[in-house]
C-alpha cells in the first residue's frame, strides 16, 4: 500500500486545541465559528425541515391523516434505517392519537428490496383496507404499485432518500430531498424524523411527542446506513450518542446487552458494528421483524426474548458469511488479475453476498460482484465499489445481460441469469479497462498529518476524540509517527491480532493491531500510520495501527 504525503507535519509543541484547529483548517472549516459549530454542535442549530423538498406536502399528508383518524398501514424496507423509520413513524402516529397503524416489512427472500407487487398485495390482505398507505425508505421508483394502491382509493404518502425515477410516482406527498437541492446526504430515518419535527413545528403536539426520545434510534439509521457524517446528520450522532447512553427503548438497551456493550460509551462502532449488524440479520436471514418488535416493544421479557434472537440469528449471518466469503476466495485466488471481480454459487445466501462482496473489495481493491445462484436458474447479487468510480454507470453498461440493476456508486444490487454471469464478467471488464483511470485500482493510505513523539500524550488523545463521531463524511485522522521501535517481544491474541509496547523518539506507548498477528513489523526504526486514541479498556492511551513501513 502506498502511503500519500502528509500534507502537514505538526510542530512539537503543539497541543491539542492547535491540533484541532490546524486540523478542522485542514478540513474545510478555517473559521472559528465554523470550527466550534463542528466541534460542539447543538440540536438549535438542525437546518429548519421545512428546506427540505416535499415537506409541506408531508406536513398537510399527516395533518389529514391525524386529525381524520384513518386506518394507516406503514411499508418500510427490511434494513435497519427501514426498521427505525417504521418505527419512529409509529410512535409518532400513535401518540398523536391514530387509532389503527399497522406496519409492514417485505420479506428479503420472497419479495425482494422495496414496494413490489408481491410484496403490496401481502400487505393489503393482512387486514381492513387502510385509508392511508405510508412508503419509507422505498417507493421512489415504484411507479406501478403506487399506481395500483390510487386506483383502490389508498391515499399514499412517501418519505425516501432514493434516486428520482421518471416518471415518478403518483404520490399524494413524496418527501425526498432528491427533489431539490438540500438534504442530499440524509438517510430515511433522518427524513423521518425532519416530517414530525416540521408538523410540531406547524401544528405543535410536542407535549404528546418529545422527539428528542428518538435521537438515539435516527443516529443509529444515520451510521448504519453509511450517510455523510456532516451538517445534521453530524448533530443526529452526537446527540443520539448521548441519548443511546441514557436510553428510554427497552429494546436497545436489551440489544446493547446481548452485544457486550456493557458500561462502555456508546461511539458510532456500537452503532455501526454492534447494534446494527444485529438489526440487520434479521432481515438477512430470519424475520426482519423481530427488529421492528425490538424497537417497539415496552415488554422486559419480549424485548429480552428479541434480542437474544437477533443476536442468534446475528452468529448464523457470520456462519454463512463465512462459508461464502471463504468459497468466493478460492474462486478469486490470492492475487487477482481482473480489474473487478464476479464470483457466483448456488451454495450462498443471498442476504449475505453484500457483505461477503464489501470484504472482497477491501481486501483486493477492486469493485466486486457477488452473486447468489438458485434452482430456478436465477440470481441475486451485490456489488460493492471503489471511489472514483460509478457502480451504477458500470451497470448501465453491462444492463444487456441483467434482467435488473439498482443502487448508487458505492453499491448495488442485480438480479441475472446463471448462464450470464460470464457475460456479466466479460462486459464489466470492458467498462472498467475502458472508463476507469488506472490510478483508481491502486491501494493508497491519505496521510492527514504525521505527529512528533511529544503529542503522544493523554491530552492529545482526548483532543482528538472531539472529532468524533467518525464515519463516511467525516473520516477519523489517519496520523503517522516515525522511527518506531519495539520495546521488548510482541504479543499475538485472540489469534488475530497483535500488541506490543513500542517506543518514539524516547517516548514509550502501546500499540494494537487488528488482524496484523501475520504482518508483524519486521525492522528496526519503521513508520506506524493509524490512530492516537483513548482506550476505555484500559482507561489509557494507545496507537491503533492501521499499516506499517
Amino acid at each position: 500500500m502506498r502511503w500519500t504525503e502528509s500534507p502537514f507535519v505538526l510542530p512539537p509543541e503543539c497541543d491539542g486545541e492547535e491540533l484541532l484547529r490546524r486540523f478542522l483548517t485542514h478540513r474545510g472549516f478555517p473559521e472559528a465559528s465554523a470550527q466550534e459549530n463542528f466541534l460542539r454542535p447543538r440540536l438549535a442549530s438542525l437546518q429548519p425541515p421545512e428546506d427540505l423538498a416535499g415537506m409541506k406536502d408531508g406536513v398537510e399528508f399527516l395533518t389529514e391523516a391525524i386529525e381524520g383518524k384513518k386506518r394507516i398501514l406503514i411499508f418500510s424496507d427490511y434494513d435497519v434505517d427501514g426498521i427505525v423509520s417504521a418505527t419512529i413513524m409509529k410512535l409518532f402516529l400513535s401518540a398523536q392519537g391514530c387509532p389503527e397503524v399497522r406496519t409492514f416489512l417485505p420479506d428479503r427472500q420472497q419479495e425482494g428490496y422495496g414496494l413490489t407487487v408481491a410484496a403490496l398485495d401481502r400487505a393489503l390482505s393482512q387486514g381492513e383496507k387502510p385509508d392511508v398507505f405510508i412508503a419509507l425508505d422505498c417507493g421512489t421508483n415504484s411507479v406501478a404499485e403506487v399506481a395500483k394502491l390510487k386506483e383502490a382509493g389508498i391515499r399514499v404518502l412517501i418519505v425516501d432518500h432514493h434516486q428520482l425515477s421518471h416518471p415518478q410516482p403518483a404520490a399524494d406527498a413524496l418527501v425526498n430531498p432528491q427533489k431539490g437541492s438540500a438534504g442530499h446526504h440524509f438517510c430515511t430515518g433522518g427524513l423521518v424524523f425532519k416530517l414530525c419535527h416540521a408538523y410540531q413545528r406547524s401544528k405543535g403536539g410536542r407535549e404528546r411527542f418529545d422527539i428528542r426520545e428518538v435521537l438515539d434510534l435516527v443516529a443509529l439509521a444515520t451510521v448504519a446506513d453509511l450517510v455523510p457524517l456532516r451538517e445534521d446528520n453530524r448533530i443526529f450522532v452526537r446527540e443520539g450518542l448521548k441519548r443511546l447512553a441514557i436510553t428510554s427503548h427497552l429494546g436497545l438497551r436489551r440489544l446493547m446487552e446481548v452485544s457486550g456493550v456493557g458500561l462502555r460509551t456508546p461511539t458510532s462502532f456500537t452503532l455501526g458494528f454492534q447494534l446494527g449488524p444485529r438489526i440487520n440479520a434479521g432481515g438477512r436471514v430470519g424475520d426482519a421483524n423481530s427488529g421492528l418488535e425490538l424497537l417497539l416493544s415496552k415488554n422486559p421479557t419480549e424485548t429480552s426474548r428479541l434480542a437474544r434472537e437477533l443476536d442468534l440469528q446475528n452468529r448464523k449471518r457470520q456462519e454463512l458469511e463465512a462459508i461464502a466469503l471463504g468459497e468466493a476466495e478460492e474462486l478469486v485466488g490470492s492475487s487477482p488479475k481482473e480489474l473487478g471481480l464476479v464470483v457466483a454459487s448456488d451454495r450462498w445466501h443471498s442476504g449475505v453476498v453484500g457483505i461477503v462482496a464489501a470484504r472482497l473489495a477491501r481486501k483486493h481493491h477492486r469493485p466486486s460482484f457477488v452473486i447468489a445462484l438458485d434452482s430456478g436458474g436465477g440470481g441475486k447479487g451485490s456489488g460493492r465499489g471503489l471511489p472514483g468510480l460509478s457502480l451504477m454507470d458500470a451497470l448501465r453498461a453491462c444492463a444487456p445481460c441483467l434482467r435488473g440493476f439498482g443502487g448508487h456508486d458505492a453499491a448495488a444490487g442485480i438480479v441475472i441469469e446463471a448462464g450470464r454471469v460470464a457475460e456479466f464478467q466479460t462486459l464489466l471488464q470492458a467498462w472498467l479497462r475502458d472508463f476507469v483511470k488506472p490510478d483508481v485500482f491502486e491501494r493508497t493510505l491519505p496521510i492527514d498529518m504525521t505527529l512528533s513523539p511529544s503529542h503522544l500524550t493523554p491530552e492529545m488523545a482526548k483532543a482528538l476524540a472531539e472529532l468524533a463521531p467518525f464515519g463516511k463524511g467525516n473520516p477519523e485522522p489517519t496520523l503517522r509517527m516515525d522511527q518506531v521501535e519495539f520495546v521488548g517481544q510482541p504479543k499475538i491474541f485472540a489469534e488475530r491480532h497483535l500488541k506490543f509496547r513500542a517506543v518514539a523518539g524516547g517516548k514509550k506507548f502501546e500499540v494494537v493491531g487488528f488482524d496484523f498477528a501475520k504482518r508483524v513489523p519486521d525492522r528496526a526504526g519503521f513508520s506506524l500510520a493509524g490512530s492516537w486514541e483513548w482506550d476505555d479498556y484500559t482507561d489509557g492511551p494507545r496507537w491503533r495501527m492501521t499499516d506499517w513501513q
